[in-house]
Parts: C-alpha cells; sequence; structure tokens
C-alpha cells in the first residue's frame, strides 16, 4: 500500500484529522486528492454544513435585493484560508502532512466530483454524468441524467438521451460528477 493511501485509513488517519479541522471551523470535509509518491498537492475539498454548491446558504438575515448577507452558495474564500492555516499550524507541530506535498483547500466547485457513497445521495435531484462499466459486456458507458435515488448499493438517474431510468451499481461507477447546465 503507497503511504498515501496508508495516511487515508485507519484511526488518527489524515481524513479523520483534515475532517476534526474542518467541522471545528464551521465547514464539512467533502473530498481529498492524495498527492503521488513523487509529492505533489494534498487536496482538501471543503463544502458547508447542509449547503450544496451552487445553491444558496440557507440564512434568515437577507441583505439588499434578497441576497443573502452571508453570501451565496457555499464555501468562502474566508473558510478555505482559515482551514488551510489551522492545517498548515498543526503540521508544524505533528508533520502529519507528507514531505514534498503542497496543500491546497477549496470548494468542490458546482461541476464536483462523486465518488463517495454520501456524494452521490447528496446529488439526487441533480444532472450527473456517470461512466461506469457494464460488468456483462466489459464495457463502458457513458450516461448523463437526472439523479433520481441511491439506495441497495446502486445509483437510478433519468437519462438525458432516452428519458429511461437507469440503474447503476456503486462499485461499477468508474468516474462521476455533477454536469449542471447554465
Amino acid at each position: 500500500m503507497s503511504e498515501a493511501k496508508s495516511l487515508l485509513l485507519g484511526e488518527g488517519s489524515l481524513w479523520e484529522t483534515i475532517r476534526e479541522v474542518a467541522e471545528s471551523e464551521g465547514v464539512e470535509l467533502f473530498d481529498l486528492d492524495l498527492p503521488s509518491e513523487r509529492g505533489g498537492s494534498l487536496r482538501v475539498y471543503i463544502t458547508k454544513h447542509g449547503v450544496e454548491e451552487g445553491q444558496p446558504a440557507p440564512s434568515s438575515s437577507e441583505g439588499p435585493e434578497g441576497a443573502s448577507s452571508e453570501g451565496r452558495g457555499g464555501v468562502s474564500f474566508e473558510d478555505c484560508v482559515r482551514v488551510s492555516k489551522r492545517l498548515l499550524d498543526m503540521d508544524e507541530e505533528s508533520a502529519f502532512i507528507p514531505e514534498n506535498c503542497l496543500l491546497e483547500v477549496s470548494s468542490p466547485g458546482i461541476n464536483r466530483r462523486l465518488r463517495r457513497p454520501e456524494h452521490f445521495s447528496g446529488a439526487v435531484g441533480e444532472r450527473a454524468k456517470i461512466k461506469y462499466r457494464v460488468p456483462e459486456t466489459k464495457s463502458v458507458r457513458v450516461v448523463t441524467g437526472m439523479v433520481l435515488s441511491v439506495a441497495g448499493g446502486a445509483l437510478e438517474l433519468k437519462s438525458d438521451e432516452k428519458g429511461e431510468v437507469v440503474s447503476v451499481p456503486l462499485a461499477e461507477i468508474k468516474e462521476a460528477k455533477i454536469d449542471f447546465q447554465f
């Protein structure tokens, strides 16, 4: 197992450390991209509690023209700076970020990648592009459409192309992301 992958697993894992820091700063850890064995970037993607990218942040204090005084959407630049500073301060004490590695903290973006089961559950009602393996034919298929549900280890979406409901086992998904249409 690579050093980077071993950091992600188990007690005291990199994931848990970053998750705790993110939550203490009022955001959630959405995903991580680990550096390669040769170095690179540790990318930390954060979101706001209960706010999906591209959606207005819930707020009872409305500013001019109905805009929230806390801003729109999920993560702010200030959120990223706070989490990044906390992680770098912790790294100075305990060196948990791999050597030869840059730290990047950002929002996953409006066309965020979907990898974890909670990502797929959070995408219900959104348009997604899914690339998956068809076990019977050993081929790869790409389908774009509205995510209808996630249950029993499978994702169901209504295909844009034919309007049919397609069921895709989560274990067969090779790549997935939100496909927001502007």
